[in-house]
């Protein structure tokens, strides 16, 4: 069995001929951000930022991460990110897939890659204060109040060993 595009519709090819399986208008392909983030952590401790300045979750404490840029791995994405927003320098090869999480928000959907690093040289430091008030460690188990709901999924989920989650809708 096949799939083609006829017409703004998807169909199947099948020996008794074609089968309208979801109507789509041709053309309309919805972005899709992948965006990847860091838990770096040191013992039961990790490393969140309270964002600040750029319109988005303001106020809020999330991983150190940001968008995959074209042709970029999600493994450079990841150091260059903690440098970037951190100062903190990782070895490529200390850092080890944890989740993948689809998710959807404000009319789009994408994916998010958590990587985990336990093993790293340097101390934190606020290195885009236009784009973050504050930096520190957190004990796993009492993250701030205002924490971005995928932090403690994503923390929970690494810990027992899980590293899909789907939608929920």
């Amino acid at each position: 069995m096949g799939f083609t595009v006829r017409r703004g519709m998807l169909t199947t090819n099948t020996m008794g001929g074609d089968r309208i399986v979801e109507a789509i208008p041709c053309g309309m392909r919805d972005s899709f951000p992948v965006i990847v983030h860091v838990l770096l952590l040191r013992g039961d401790r990790v490393l969140l930022l309270r964002r600040a300045g750029g319109g988005y979750l303001d106020g809020w404490y999330a991983l150190p991460g940001g968008h995959l840029q074209r042709g970029e791995s999600v493994v450079a994405c990841a150091t260059r990110e903690c440098a970037e927003e951190t100062g903190v320098a990782i070895d490529p090869t200390r850092l080890q897939p944890a989740v993948v999480m689809p998710y959807r928000a404000d009319g789009q959907q994408g994916v998010d890659f958590i990587m985990v690093c336990r093993d790293f040289d340097g101390a934190p430091r606020l290195a885009e204060p236009d784009r973050f008030d504050d930096v520190g460690f957190f004990p796993v188990d009492a993250l701030p109040e205002r924490t971005v709901p995928y932090v403690e999924r994503a923390i929970a989920m690494e810990r027992r060993g899980e590293w899909f989650f789907e939608f929920v809708e």
